[in-house]
């Protein structure tokens, strides 16, 4: 059995899974806050995950990896890495949960006659989306 502390938890690829699982969220809140629909709420749960996966990648590239192709080495899993896990889940968190809930709510709010607010249901969808992201980074780092 590996030991927790000696664990290491790669920081790109911690704001990739923080970017999807804000995407995810993001995406689905906002489809279904906007329609009330069970299948257009699945397709933006999928399309959520495909940008929080496109933006968490380039987003970990940006932040944690160098010029010559090194990454940053691995932190240690526990309660020390709070910090840069939760740095980590909020760069891939935010432009995530930002870019899925805006693209979402102008897709599905673009011709509803009896139209919910376009910022409440944005901005909702955005601020579960990060908060999801950052909880997901927090889980993972504490064993």
């Amino acid at each position: 059995m590996v030991d927790p502390s000696t664990r290491g938890i790669p920081l790109a690829q911690l704001t990739v899974l923080s970017a999807m699982m804000a995407g995810a969220v993001a995406g689905a809140l906002t489809g279904w806050i906007a329609r009330r629909n069970f299948l257009l709420t699945m397709c933006t749960f999928m399309i959520g995950i495909m940008g929080g996966m496109l933006t968490g990648t380039g987003m970990g590239r940006f932040c944690y990896v160098h010029c010559d192709g090194s990454e940053m080495p691995p932190i240690k899993a526990g309660l020390g890495a709070l910090v840069q896990s939760g740095l980590a889940g909020l760069a891939g968190a935010v432009p995530a949960a930002f870019l899925v809930a805006v693209a979402i709510g102008f897709l599905t709010l673009r011709h509803l006659h009896p139209r919910p607010p376009r910022v409440r249901t944005v901005l909702t969808g955005f601020l579960a989306g990060v908060i999801t992201g950052i909880l997901t980074a927090l889980v993972i780092a504490v064993p």
